[in-house]
């Protein structure tokens, strides 16, 4: 069931990415800490195997944290990304149209934004800069359930935040429509 308020765009994701900060930060303090445990014991005991061990350790928390930092930028792309469609769609508020930010569904996360108005509705998934097959297929699903929910047809669309501008155009069903062209695109569908 579709949550029943809006909420800011980007709200779910920013917090995710939140999420994902701290536990970089958790763990780069750790690697702080290891490292300086390792040195003092090498500097004291002179425990070349030991040292030897703590290094290697070190260098693979490093390496863990890594992934870490990309995720957490990922999380942060998305949450930018989504912040900056909302103010593309919030622009259609002024004509009437009805924009409902980051709602959440049911076992699906969350519908990034919901656009109501004289040409339609439309289930607007944000992408930063590209889009994957999963993409298509969630986009689709989500449709479907506001569809079910509503009771009216629910237009799938895929928005790229970071992509030049170029036509809307349709990937399996799905529309395919930059940030800049968004709010024009919905305007003017019949």
């Amino acid at each position: 069931m579709l949550q029943e308020t809006s909420r800011q765009p980007g709200q779910w994701v920013r917090a995710q990415a939140r999420v994902h900060e701290r536990r970089v930060w958790m763990l780069l303090a750790l690697v702080f800490a290891f490292g300086a445990l390792v040195v003092r014991v090498y500097a004291d005991e002179r425990r070349t195997w030991l040292a030897f061990i703590g290094v290697a350790f070190f260098c693979f928390l490093r390496h863990i944290t890594r992934g870490l930092i990309d995720v957490a930028k990922h999380w942060d792309r998305g949450a930018s990304s989504e912040e900056a469609v909302g103010v593309a769609l919030d622009a259609l508020l002024a004509e009437g149209f009805t924009v409902n930010h980051d709602l959440r569904q049911e076992f699906e996360g969350n519908v990034d934004h919901l656009v109501t108005g004289r040409t339609g509705v439309f289930m607007v998934e944000t992408k930063h800069r590209g889009y994957k097959p999963a993409d298509l297929s969630k986009a689709k699903r989500q449709a479907k359930k506001l569809n079910d929910e509503l009771g009216e047809w629910v237009t799938p669309v895929i928005c790229l935040d970071r992509r030049r501008a170029r036509d809307p155009y349709r990937d399996h069903g799905v529309w395919i429509v930059s940030r800049e062209r968004l709010a024009g695109w919905i305007r003017e569908q019949p």
